[in-house]
């Protein structure tokens, strides 16, 4: 069975945001871009969702966004999640 997989680009918007974040330079960010997956001849498809990795040397979170949708999304219970709580949870990253 023959796939085929088309690499999607990151959305600078979405980059763009997390970047602005005040402090996230002191954290290590890694930008995952998503995937089409495409089983020739038939009519699967697996859609592999942008993934945004944020860590320190204790912890990590990872969050993840579908394409052509500007939701992020908590990687480990798919709950939205907003600039707000990254700002927080970033934040704590930093205290420790």
């Amino acid at each position: 069975m023959k796939v085929s997989i088309k690499q999607l680009e990151f959305p600078s918007s979405i980059k763009d945001k997390i970047l602005k974040l005040k402090d996230i330079s002191k954290l290590h960010i890694d930008f995952i871009g998503g995937k089409y997956i495409h089983f020739e001849n038939t009519n699967l498809t697996i859609h592999e969702p942008h993934q945004i990795i944020i860590s320190n040397n204790d912890s990590y979170f990872a969050l993840i966004n579908y394409e052509n949708n500007p939701t992020l999304y908590d990687k480990t219970n798919m709950q939205n999640v907003t600039i707000d709580t990254i700002k927080f949870l970033i934040l704590k990253m930093l205290e420790k």
